[in-house]
């Protein structure tokens, strides 16, 4: 979407609605009258700011999970280790702290259930969440191999490196753990030793 999409009121009001409606009701069982009435506008309205209820549940999950909040002049320069090193960190906190949130989780579930009758939903979750960010990993790879900081690696295999335990993590320790009342928050993962690991395996000492 576009940024003046992005401060659209009604873009947010059909936003909110959705997530709102998603979660209690799963993605099936919302009609777009339903979604229009939570979002106090009309059906015209609706389908002028999204094509179909897809791409409504596509807006809700790119931004519960912004993998690609790095702005492009943060990977652009790039200059030395301490560069990439912090760019990696900050991806990682951010890419994992929002894996863990509740309410993505819960859209998760609603996906993995729509799934084997809608697959079109699934695909959906795939390119809007994991799709972006191992963009901006692949990105973020591809600039310190400009740069010289990252070895002659594969950048695809490499992101899949660096965003697949950041999942499995999330998978782990709130997917698969039913909710309960006064439960201890999920552990968190070591992104410091995450990141560690894989500059060790794709970085390019610099003589």
């Amino acid at each position: 979407m576009t940024e003046r999409d992005r401060q659209d009121v009604k873009v947010l009001q059909i936003r909110q609605a959705a997530k709102t409606l998603f979660l209690r009701h799963g993605f099936e069982r919302v009609s777009t009258a339903s979604l229009a009435k939570e979002a106090g506008v009309s059906k015209e309205t609706l389908y002028s700011r999204y094509p179909s209820k897809e791409a409504v549940l596509a807006d809700v999950l790119e931004h519960l999970v912004s993998a690609g909040r790095a702005d492009a002049g943060a990977v652009e320069s790039l200059r030395d280790r301490a560069d990439l090193d912090g760019a990696l960190r900050r991806l990682a906190r951010e890419l994992s702290d929002e894996l863990m949130q509740r309410e993505y989780i819960e859209l998760a579930r609603i996906v993995i259930a729509e799934t084997p009758r809608l697959p079109h939903v699934g695909e959906t979750f795939r390119a809007s969440v994991p799709g972006r960010a191992f963009r901006a990993t692949t990105e973020l790879l591809l600039a310190g191999q400009r740069a010289g900081l990252v070895a002659d690696v594969d950048p695809t295999a490499a992101a899949r490196m660096f965003v697949g335990p950041l999942v499995v993590h999330a998978l782990l320790n709130v997917l698969l753990v039913a909710p309960r009342e006064g439960a201890p928050p999920a552990p968190r993962m070591d992104v410091d030793a995450h990141v560690d690991l894989f500059l060790t395996a794709i970085s390019r000492e610099r003589s």
